[in-house]
């Protein structure tokens, strides 16, 4: 199988590593040359331009950063440059629309999309342990399970239509952060009352069996939010926003999403563009007046 990878940022480049360690034929691409450079020195091959990437490959990865940077880049010429009857998976966290629309724009170029996105953190992505949701064609499905096993620990085919995949990632996601705005006004309530943060800590390790949640329960009493293997905080309001908007459609408002939002805007007006999203615990705290 001969793939192409477009797009290698935090998550990307490292499922793109996972990848060429599997023993995959790679040929990877990224606007910014230098997150190409650990790759073509591990013995990827490096694409000239789009086109020039995805030309020989049988199955093409994206990891990008939204429904616009991936339309944008079948613009580019990708989708005429894909051989016929190749498959284009989609990791990135976009809208359910946009996935049945890419799904659409491929059919009718002779091509195949497949909704792939990934549940984890750059961490995750970097030690192959990501889970993947898969929507679309069952035989397309079946193809690319052998790639993703290369970099998640759990392939979970959820159903044909593959705007269901990108609702369950967007279901999950707000359940993650729902539960970390949870614990960030717990915890600055303790602070406030004089309640010992490590007695709350030892309830939410023991309430929570998601080793993620374990993880956040940690890092939001530690403050523990810089450095770049985390989920950054423009992407999670990108991810919010989403869910806002998947939910208005379906008639389902999702009103803790409208507090997550204020606070990821107050976080980014502050500055907090690259800290971990679970950084919201900093203005939860800010407006209590712990800072």
């Amino acid at each position: 199988m001969k793939v192409a990878f477009i797009g290698l940022g935090n998550m990307g480049g490292g499922m793109a590593a996972c990848i060429l360690k599997a023993g995959f034929d790679l040929t990877v691409f990224n606007r910014s040359r230098s997150r190409m450079d650990p790759l073509l020195e591990a013995g990827a091959k490096g694409g000239a331009s789009v086109a020039d990437t995805v030309r020989d490959a049988d199955v093409v990865v994206t990891s990008l950063m939204d429904d616009k940077s991936v339309l944008d880049l079948l613009a580019t010429g990708m989708l005429e440059a894909m051989k016929p009857g190749a498959i284009h998976l989609g990791t990135t966290t976009i809208s359910p629309p946009g996935a049945d629309e890419l799904a659409r724009l491929h059919k009718e170029a002779g091509t195949v999309y497949v909704a792939g996105p990934v549940l984890g953190r750059p961490d995750a992505a970097a030690k192959g342990e990501l889970v993947t949701l898969l929507a679309g064609e069952a035989e397309a499905c079946e193809q690319v399970t052998p790639l993703c096993r290369s970099y998640a620990r759990v392939i979970d085919r959820i159903s044909d239509r593959h705007s269901v995949a990108n609702s369950m990632k967007l279901c999950v996601n707000y359940a993650v952060v729902s539960l970390i705005e949870l614990m960030g006004e717990i915890y600055a309530f303790t602070e406030r009352s004089g309640v010992p943060t490590e007695k709350m800590h030892h309830f939410f390790d023991q309430a929570f069996a998601a080793p993620l949640l374990k993880m956040y329960a940690a890092k939001i009493r530690a403050r523990d939010f810089d450095g770049t293997k985390g989920f950054a905080m423009k992407a999670g309001l990108k991810d919010v926003m989403l869910i806002q908007d998947a939910h208005e459609r379906a008639g389902v408002p999702f009103e803790i999403g409208a507090i997550i939002r204020s606070k990821m805007e107050a976080g980014l007006a502050n500055g907090m563009t690259d800290r971990d999203w679970s950084a919201i615990y900093d203005v939860t705290r800010r407006r209590a007046g712990l800072d």
